[in-house]
């Protein structure tokens, strides 16, 4: 089975986006690419912890771009905060093209885990349509797996449209994440990760989600759901039920694994069902 290292990128890029935006992203470069992946990250973090996954993909002969969305890592933005949900749109859309240049005509895989897994989804069954050639969507954030509070949402509410950016801790613990000791030290050490999410943020994801899953059975292209079984942040049951509207789609509900399924004790298994899928699609 896959079990690779992470390694460095071939080089970076400043990309520009809408608003005034500019984002920091990742270039990794095979000899001869037959492919191109784009990969986008989760909620408070940033690209540079999926350096093991582009280890897959660079071996699979993919050229990879990988970008901190804004308000994340390396890129400028209030943390934790966007204006609206097209903002991330519009990012995915500037990355998407940055992508597909490193190999013109070449098909173009989207590889996404949790928020990144969010707004994929809703860019493949949004107007205009994300253009991709199969989606790979771990750990899903298509509901909170613990209920939040019905004052907490409406506070969230109110705070949305008369102080969009009003932040509150996002309580993620890294022993949530994943089992792995040594991922969560990693987590805890990482300083261009952030702990904070706004009012504005939660609203639009609340929002995107309501969309996701009432068009996912319009998804048109080939998917893979690995799914943490032992989430206790994006709600498996959840991801589960909405992936099974969607044709194409192969789903793995990983017994045992928390949120972060490529950064768990066991992740040469997502891995290598990641290779498999990419080589399929090829």
């Amino acid at each position: 089975m896959t079990s690779l290292g992470p390694i460095d990128p071939t080089r970076t890029l400043t990309l520009s986006s809408t608003g005034g935006a500019t984002l920091h992203a990742e270039v990794f470069l095979p000899d001869a690419p037959r492919a191109v992946a784009l990969m986008v990250h989760g909620y408070a973090e940033h690209i540079g912890r999926y350096r093991e996954v582009a280890h897959v993909l660079r071996d699979a002969g993919c050229a990879v771009l990988g970008f901190d969305l804004r308000g994340h890592g390396r890129s400028s933005g209030r943390r934790g905060h966007i204006d609206h949900w097209s903002d991330y749109r519009a990012d995915l859309d500037v990355a998407r093209a940055a992508a597909a240049a490193l190999a013109p005509d070449k098909p173009l895989l989207v590889v996404a885990h949790s928020n990144g897994s969010l707004i994929t989804l809703e860019a493949l069954c949004g107007s205009p349509r994300l253009q991709c050639k199969a989606a790979v969507l771990s750990s899903p954030f298509l509901a909170l797996k613990l209920a939040v509070p019905a004052p907490k949402i409406w506070l969230a509410k109110v705070a949305s449209a008369v102080y969009p950016a009003f932040s509150q801790k996002n309580e993620l613990r890294p022993a949530d994440l994943s089992s792995d000791p040594a991922m969560q030290a990693a987590r805890v050490g990482d300083t261009l990760c952030h702990d904070v999410a706004s009012a504005r943020w939660f609203t639009e994801a609340r929002a995107a989600q309501a969309r996701v899953d009432a068009g996912a059975r319009t998804i048109d292209v080939p998917t893979l759901w690995l799914i943490g079984g032992d989430d206790v942040i994006a709600n498996p049951v959840v991801a589960e039920r909405i992936a099974r509207t969607v044709p194409a789609a192969e789903i793995h509900v990983l017994a045992g694994f928390k949120h972060e399924v490529w950064n768990e004790r066991e992740r040469a298994q997502p891995l290598e069902q990641l290779r498999a899928f990419v080589e399929r699609q090829l």
